[in-house]
């Protein structure tokens, strides 16, 4: 399949996902209900119509830097022994979802999102 997060104009590879946009992309989902990476994975590339498919070398990292910050938390698991657990042992899937200080982010982003979407148009009108 071919990659479409990129095109090439002539000698040149521009990029139409832009950087940065990983991170609020995945407080978005998991503001929608808790996922485990690959699932955040596998719904960035449905919901970009196979645009965008971040590997586990991007999502991964993107996870624990948003733990570690506070904005997203693991769900605790409750094993049938009564034992809790965060998502389970290293191997398994680790569910996260988004905390009260990544709605909060979350909020923030919805305004940059607009002037975000009002310069794409600006420089849409460039090729138009």
């Amino acid at each position: 399949m071919r990659r479409r997060d990129h095109c090439r104009l002539g000698p040149f590879r521009v990029g139409i996902i832009p950087q940065g946009l990983l991170k609020p992309f995945i407080l978005k989902l998991l503001s929608e209900r808790p996922m485990h990476g690959f699932e955040i994975m596998e719904e960035i590339f449905q919901r970009t119509v196979g645009m965008w498919h971040p590997g586990p070398s991007s999502i991964y990292p993107a996870l624990i830097q948003l733990e570690e910050e506070g904005y997203i938390e693991p769900v605790i698991i409750q094993q049938k022994e009564g034992k809790s657990t965060k998502g389970g042992g290293e191997k398994s899937r680790r569910p996260y979802r988004i905390s009260k200080k990544g709605a909060e982010v979350l909020r923030d982003y919805e305004r940059f999102r607009k002037e975000w979407l009002e310069n794409v148009s600006q420089l849409r009108r460039m090729w138009l």
